[in-house]
């Protein structure tokens, strides 16, 4: 069991690309619906020009960089405003994070530690969901690559002011098409200066005096990034994402970070099945310390040049301390490829340590610990989705009648909202629901209207469980009526847990049955506590928003 010469280990490499290349192409070509928060981001690519996306802060409660929302807008332009075009230029920044990764590892990592490496970022689910999403998170990872990419090539000891200039521009560029890209610049910037300092030599000197225009060029366009994004974003939103992403930030008072063990956990949901970007690793801790490890270890192998891996961590969470940027969840996925690298270089120095006992048994020892790392994976494939509305809508077409009653839940408006001329229908063959989160007592008024209806289709998704909307709205109506059908397609996902998209038919003419409760006078099992109605009356739009013609 052992890795040969170069040409063997490319190979490898190579069939690992083309392992994460065929993931992502698998999860692209399945085509599931948009779900709630692309078709937020979608409205806006869509229904926009790309003056004003460049121009003005997006509706429904939305942020993303101008460079994204830009190529986005051209595709569309180019393509058409179908499902597969929204979602290109997400895809094309995934595949091209997997090729820069596999360039990448090959500067940090070597033997066993540079397959590892790849494997788990061929393998990450969160990677493989976020390529075929119409949201930023792929091209942070994309961009993060890219920049720790070329920040590698600028610590040699020759570096002419023509790959200066060209690595100014590029990552002067690339901040525009994402918002952690702004931490990378600093961060890479402020490891390149020390590298170039620690090599306490003419060369470094030199090397720093033909860097400084270059992070001088990176940290002009980051900051005038930095202003555009805030500027992209109402006080009411920042407010509102401010309290959204509480978890990400400094505790108040600090003192509580020590009782809930933060950022620890922040860290653990990141290698664990917390959120929408968790890698879903079983014993998370476990791989955060092999992470932990790793770094030192490359700190041993490539000495300060480990500093472009643990610099961004750094000012990210101290960002984070600052109470500027969360560290949490998606928002912290481009820092994935640096972690990863420190998990294979502890593997791998683990493996080279055993096999030098044992080759079968050194072999052993990188399965085990690589194997629960991909097992979340193996054993939840692609394609994976999230409230898929497409299936529902195409049930409910083919079994919809002339007459019959659509009833939209607030969460599912939008999605039905976005497909509806595809599966042939008008805005007067369906009512929307209002957003009554947190009372669900509005929902069944609403549905009260329809009583003596023989025929009355229910389309739910995006009922979050918390407020047992959903559970309040089918025992409501199952006490009222008969159910006479329902198709439910469950969400698909590794990490966090997503919610249906379903369609149900119910029967409201029975008089005996219809005395059986009101509105008013059901049990409910959700809290009908009105403060608890987020994304109605205040804060963006997160369920509940305005109609685009």
């Amino acid at each position: 069991m052992r890795i040969g010469g170069r040409r063997q280990v490319d190979a490898v490499l190579l069939g690992l690309v083309a392992l994460g290349a065929a993931l992502r192409l698998t999860q692209y070509f399945a085509n599931t619906s948009l779900w709630l928060d692309e078709i937020f981001v979608a409205g806006n690519i869509l229904h926009r020009s790309a003056w004003e996306l460049l121009r003005w802060p997006l509706v429904y409660g939305q942020v993303a960089p101008k460079g994204f929302l830009l190529a986005e807008k051209l595709v569309t332009l180019s393509l058409g405003p179908s499902d597969y075009a929204l979602r290109l230029f997400p895809l094309l920044c995934s595949l091209g994070a997997l090729i820069g990764f596999w360039r990448l590892v090959r500067r940090f990592l070597d033997g066993y530690a540079a397959p590892v490496a790849l494997v788990l970022f061929a393998t990450a689910a969160p990677l493989v969901t976020f390529a075929a999403e119409v949201k930023q998170y792929s091209t942070d990872v994309a961009v993060a690559v890219f920049l720790l990419w070329l920040s590698v090539n600028l610590t040699g000891r020759d570096v002419s002011p023509r790959q200066a200039l060209w690595a100014g521009t590029a990552g002067a560029v690339s901040v525009w098409f994402s918002q952690p890209a702004v931490i990378m610049v600093f961060a890479l910037g402020a490891s390149l200066a020390l590298v170039a300092w620690r090599t306490g030599s003419n060369p470094g000197s030199r090397r720093l005096l033909v860097l400084t225009p270059m992070l001088g060029m990176w940290t002009l366009s980051a900051v005038a990034a930095l202003f555009n994004g805030l500027a992209s974003m109402s006080p009411h939103l920042r407010e509102f994402m401010h309290q959204y992403w509480a978890g990400g930030l400094l505790p108040v008072p600090a003192w509580r970070a020590l009782q809930i063990h933060w950022p620890w956990n922040q860290m653990k949901g990141l290698m664990g099945a917390e959120g929408q970007a968790g890698l879903a690793y079983p014993h998370p801790g476990y791989y955060l310390l092999l992470g932990g490890f790793g770094f030192w270890q490359l700190w041993r192998r490539v000495g300060v040049v480990v500093a472009l891996l643990l610099v961004p961590i750094g000012i990210t969470l101290a960002a984070a301390i600052a109470r500027q940027y969360p560290f949490s969840d998606r928002l912290i996925l481009f820092l994935v490829p640096c972690f990863l690298i420190a998990i294979a270089a502890s593997v791998g120095w683990l493996q080279q340590r055993v096999a030098s006992w044992s080759m079968w048994a050194g072999g052993l020892v990188c399965i085990a610990l690589v194997g629960p790392a991909i097992y979340p994976m193996v054993a939840t494939p692609p394609p994976y989705q999230v409230e898929d509305m497409k299936p529902v809508m195409s049930h409910l077409r083919a079994n919809w009648r002339p007459g019959d009653v659509v009833y939209l839940y607030d969460g599912a408006t939008w999605p039905f909202r976005f497909y509806s001329r595809d599966y042939g229908f008008r805005d007067n063959d369906y009512t929307i629901g209002g957003c009554h989160r947190g009372d669900s007592r509005g929902d069944l008024e609403e549905l009260d209207k329809f009583r003596g209806s023989k025929r009355v289709w229910v389309v739910i998704t995006h009922a979050l469980l918390y407020y047992h909307e959903r559970d309040d709205i089918l025992h409501y109506l199952d006490t009222i009526g008969v159910r006479r059908d329902s198709f439910v397609v469950p969400s698909h996902v590794v990490t966090h847990s997503a919610l249906p998209a379903e369609v149900l038919l119910f029967d409201l003419s029975d008089s005996r049955r219809l005395s059986n409760a009101t509105a008013e006078s059901i049990s409910l099992m959700g809290d009908s506590s009105h403060h608890l109605q987020k994304g109605c009356d205040e804060g963006p739009p997160i369920m509940g928003p305005p109609r685009i013609d």
